[in-house]
């Protein structure tokens, strides 16, 4: 393929890729599935030279993903994030309640007492009546 950039002409040959469409749904775009393709086999790549910079030298690697390590990545972040929330749901839940309910008290308790000074008797009974049915 003749391409052209700034005036400059050169050939450039498309890289040959066969590539296999993945079982897993991507996304859906104006109603159609569409799914992510890998490649089938991994390419060899010409050996990248080796950089410097400030004296260090490193390479720059690109990082082919085939289907299989992606739902292997997959299923590791599911794994993962399935033992963290069955460990802090069972630790949080009753902490959270209990600290919902502090916090709901407090909160009556410092509207009842406003409500006494200011001498507003039905709003006491109101909020005596609230007490009742939290079971405060």
């Amino acid at each position: 393929m003749e391409l052209s950039y700034r005036g400059v002409r050169y050939n450039r040959e498309p890289l040959s890729l066969e590539v296999s469409e993945g079982e897993l749904l991507t996304g859906k775009y104006r109603g159609q599935q569409y799914h992510r393709q890998f490649p089938r086999h991994i390419p060899v790549l010409k050996e990248k030279p080796t950089l410097k910079y400030r004296g260090v030298a490193y390479k720059s690697c690109p990082i082919i993903q085939t289907e299989a390590t992606l739902q292997t990545q997959l299923a590791a972040i599911t794994a993962s994030a399935n033992k963290v929330q069955s460990k802090s749901r069972s630790s949080v839940v009753p902490t959270a309640t209990s600290t919902h309910l502090d916090n709901l008290r407090q909160n009556l308790e410092r509207r009842l007492q406003v409500a006494k000074e200011r001498g507003d008797e039905q709003l006491v009974r109101l909020l005596e009546e609230e007490s009742k049915q939290l079971a405060l």
